[in-house]
């Protein structure tokens, strides 16, 4: 039988956060709701609390499957949903009781494919509001995303590439087949967003601060980025995964006028070796290697650097050292680049990366 909203609730060993995030659930304002919860493969008490709260509340279903990591649980969970719309909870967190009743709300008033909501950020040792990891966007809705021009302050922006503040159209999701990458174990959420972004129409957002989300918790994959920062390699496999497939849907060409690319470019590979002021990342030599390799990949699908615009001397000569071959220095070149890389400013920067880059030449 169909519901309204389908939420749908990974969940991987995380028994000492399950009984709070499940009340928040099943006391939601929005009756007309089902829980998907998938128990991928938990080993400690998890599955158990979970089928108690199946028991409980008709609304509450439980897979268990074997592990296959969250992209997997959450793609499980949306091949099963009812729901016109769904949304995604982690089961260490909790949600406002209104939450779904305000964002179903806009989303029907304004017809959107998604909807976003603002979050606030606590600690999971005290339990204190950690400012820096809230969220309060400015109100807004968004038509026409194929052909809108692409500005700082838009509203796919003030979102946030997190799939848990949101509410999806199911309808939209099926109709192009939109799901979590399985192979990404890690950073899965900006994926799934740049991919939805290639055929989004309309999207709404609203400033409420609904979602309740833990940091600092032991053992989360997201306290090891928040120490260190996600992986450079990383941003840049997601970085060529969603042009590839933005090409694919012929999304590609457009987006290069109206900056899309260029915005990529900047979050996913130039604010990482760019700055001047923030340290290069700490690969081994094959990892700059392969790097290097992918870059060369990204250039290649997005053509000529002098197309994207915006970007001045030093970035555009950045770009164009990441998407060339690496070159075979002599002794004397790399003497020059050893010298040159002690320089201040992106210059010194700009030496280093050209060393690291042909470190195996």
């Amino acid at each position: 039988m169909a519901v309204s909203v389908s939420i749908i609730v990974p969940c991987y060993n995380v028994a000492p956060y399950v009984d709070a995030c499940m009340d928040s659930l099943v006391r939601q304002t929005l009756r007309d709701i089902e829980i998907i919860c998938v128990n991928d493969g938990s080993t400690d008490g998890t599955p158990v609390l979970l089928h108690a709260w199946e028991e409980r509340d008709s609304r509450v279903r439980v897979i268990d499957r074997e592990n296959g990591g969250l992209s997997v649980a959450r793609n499980t969970g949306m091949e099963l949903a009812s729901g016109e719309y769904i949304g995604f909870v982690d089961p260490d967190d909790y949600v406002e009781h209104s939450m779904y009743a305000r964002l179903l709300e806009e989303a029907r008033r304004h017809d959107a494919e998604i909807t976003g909501c603002g979050y606030t950020g606590f600690s999971d040792g005290d339990g204190m509001v950690l400012e820096e990891w809230c969220w309060t966007p400015v109100a807004g809705v968004e038509e026409k995303l194929q052909s809108s021009v692409f500005h700082e302050d838009s509203v796919w922006k003030r979102m946030g590439v997190l799939a848990w503040n949101k509410l999806y159209k199911k309808e939209f999701l099926d109709k192009y087949g939109l799901r979590f990458e399985p192979s990404f174990r890690k950073g899965e959420d900006d994926v799934f967003y740049l991919m939805l972004l290639a055929h989004a129409n309309r999207l709404a957002v609203i400033p409420d601060r609904l979602y309740w989300y833990r940091k600092q918790r032991e053992g989360a994959i997201s306290r090891a980025w928040e120490e260190c920062g996600c992986p450079c390699t990383l941003d840049v496999e997601h970085l060529v995964h969603a042009t590839v497939y933005w090409k694919k849907v012929g999304w590609l060409d457009s987006g290069l006028e109206r900056g899309w690319v260029l915005h990529a470019l900047w979050y996913y590979l130039l604010k990482r070796l760019v700055p001047a002021h923030k340290p290069l990342p700490h690969l081994s030599g094959e990892e700059w290697e392969w790097l290097h390799g992918k870059c060369q990949e990204w250039f290649s699908l997005v053509g000529n650097v002098e197309r994207l615009g915006k970007l001045d001397k030093w970035e555009t000569s950045f770009c164009h050292l990441l998407g060339c071959p690496a070159e075979h220095p002599g002794w004397m070149a790399r003497i020059r680049w050893k010298l040159l890389s002690h320089r201040r400013g992106r210059r010194g920067r700009y030496y280093t990366l050209r060393m690291f880059l042909t470190a195996h030449k």
